[in-house]
């Protein structure tokens, strides 16, 4: 899902840049960026996500070893069985989640939650001030933190240690650098 991302995120990220470079200099428009800033850009996009993997994985395992090994395959069987479901519902699933958890394992779940966003915010805004470096005078790069549903509408999830775990675990935990759009691999001409 991660790589899939990274091609989509670089596809759509190459479209703004034909049409930019197609249409006719404006002066208000911002300088273009040179193969080499474009290049160094993605190079750094490249190591950020690599570093937001390597986040994820130590988060994700820090929420596994959160709870026991009973309630772990309690969890993977309330989960297989959603996977199979006719009518799946996932906030269904969480809640069955969170009320199996012991009060331990929640605040567990809760601080790895809490100290990953912590940490990913940090790595995100690291990485836009790096980029920053790269980009002519009076660009900035395409970055947010905002999560969104299928239909653009801004989405808060429910952030119960249930809900955390079964986002983590299913592979729907917000991860990767979304809402960081790179401006692509180099031009070639």
């Amino acid at each position: 899902m991660n790589k899939g991302f990274l091609a989509l995120a670089l596809a759509l990220s190459i479209l703004p840049a034909a049409a930019i470079a197609q249409s006719a200099p404006s002066s208000d428009a911002p300088p273009a960026m040179t193969d080499q800033q474009r290049q160094a850009m993605f190079n750094e996009f490249k190591v950020v996500h690599t570093q937001e993997e390597a986040l994820h994985k130590q988060y994700r395992a820090q929420v596994l070893n959160s709870i026991t090994a009973i309630h772990r395959q309690a969890v993977a069987n309330l989960i297989g069985q959603l996977a199979i479901s006719a009518n799946p519902d996932k906030s269904v699933t969480a809640k069955q989640i969170d009320v199996l958890l012991s009060g331990a394992e929640r605040n567990a779940i809760l601080s790895a939650h809490n100290n990953f966003i912590a940490q990913s915010k940090k790595l995100h805004e690291q990485a836009m001030q790096e980029m920053q470096k790269y980009l002519p005078a009076g660009s900035t790069p395409g970055m947010g933190h905002k999560m969104h549903g299928m239909n653009g509408k801004m989405r808060t999830p429910n952030n119960d240690a249930g809900e955390i775990l079964l986002r983590t675990l299913s592979g729907d935990e917000g991860h990767g650098m979304h809402g960081m759009m790179p401006l692509g691999p180099p031009m070639r001409r």
